[in-house]
């Protein structure tokens, strides 16, 4: 890790499981000099990468924070601790990805079960975390947001094509007006590594975590970086 990366003095809050894109991401700013707070349902996880960064020289933090299960409350804890322990973040990366059913439904009961998950994760809980996540940047004017969606194996077929088809989607509408009302208060707001359902997006929809991670700081550069 660096103090001296076109991110020093910097602080990132990465929101997501702990693991795959969300560590890599989380390690690849820290390699660029920024504080990092990693937010999540898994607190083990959380440690976990907090604890690589650390090991590497960085300065990280974790905070347990389920948005899906605990709605606003889970949001504002974590941009609380993100700003008590580092300051206001600089960038905002929302891992909106989550492991589909582990085993084949039983009947559409479990199939729309799944489906409210799915969308309850990806969309809802987006929602709320970036509402609680634009307004200490909204008041500095300044700050940047990156979500990004990426399909997850399922085993139950009806939800996992369908489900990840419509919210990836509505994930790419809901960041684009997101960025279009924001853009005016000074916050960035971006979409990374996703396919919308006509195939389209920002990004490619495959790639590896540590790619993606590169992505992610891409969108969060400025020509000063």
């Amino acid at each position: 890790m660096t103090a001296t990366g076109r991110f020093a003095g910097r602080v990132a809050l990465v929101c997501g499981p702990g693991d795959g894109v969300s560590r890599a991401t989380a390690l690849a700013f820290a390699r660029e000099g920024a504080a990092v707070l990693v937010a999540g349902p898994d607190g083990e996880r959380l440690a976990g990468t907090a604890l690589l960064v650390r090991d590497a020289g960085g300065q990280a933090a974790s905070v347990v924070a389920d948005v899906v299960r605990d709605g606003s409350d889970a949001a504002a804890r974590m941009v609380a601790a993100a700003v008590e322990r580092f300051g206001v973040p600089d960038f905002v990366f929302n891992d909106a990805s989550v492991t589909g059913p582990r085993s084949p439904g039983t009947g559409t009961g479990r199939v729309e079960v799944d489906w409210a998950a799915a969308f309850a994760a990806h969309l809802t809980g987006l929602f709320t975390a970036m509402r609680h996540e634009l307004a200490p940047m909204t008041a500095l004017g300044r700050g940047v947001i990156v979500n990004t969606v990426r399909a997850t194996a399922c085993t139950e077929r009806l939800i996992g094509p369908g489900a990840y088809a419509g919210y990836s989607a509505a994930l790419a509408t809901l960041t684009a007006t997101a960025a279009h009302e924001s853009a005016a208060l000074g916050v960035r707001i971006s979409l990374a590594g996703s396919r919308t359902a006509s195939g389209s997006g920002s990004g490619s929809g495959s790639g590896s975590d540590e790619e993606l991670a590169e992505q992610v700081l891409l969108l969060c550069a400025d020509e000063n970086d």
